[in-house]
């Protein structure tokens, strides 16, 4: 079976309390694409929360990076990934399956 489609990455510093509803849109809109298969990417950087937790709990992949800086988390995600396309959300963005 070939890799995902498309790799959502999403770079989280102290985002537990927008982390979870971020990540419930982000499966609900990756599931409004049956056509495309995709994979989300937390990269964890370097939170003093539960944000490393509450990531890995929904089901995404984890990717520490201990440097605070938002090009350094986004390429550390993009590092891991597999997809073809790679799409950059931050923790408190509100998707809609649209």
């Amino acid at each position: 079976m070939d890799g995902p489609d498309y790799s959502v990455i999403v770079p989280a510093y102290n985002e537990e309390a927008l982390l979870p509803a971020t990540l419930e849109r982000l499966r609900t809109s990756m599931e409004a694409l049956p056509d495309f298969r995709g994979e989300l990417i937390v990269v964890d950087n370097a939170s003093t929360d539960r944000t490393a937790e509450l990531a890995a709990a929904a089901g995404a992949t984890l990717v520490p990076e201990p440097h605070r800086q938002i090009a350094r988390a986004r390429n550390a995600g993009a590092s891991v990934s597999h997809g073809r396309y790679l799409v950059f959300v931050d923790a408190d963005t509100s998707i809609t399956p649209e």
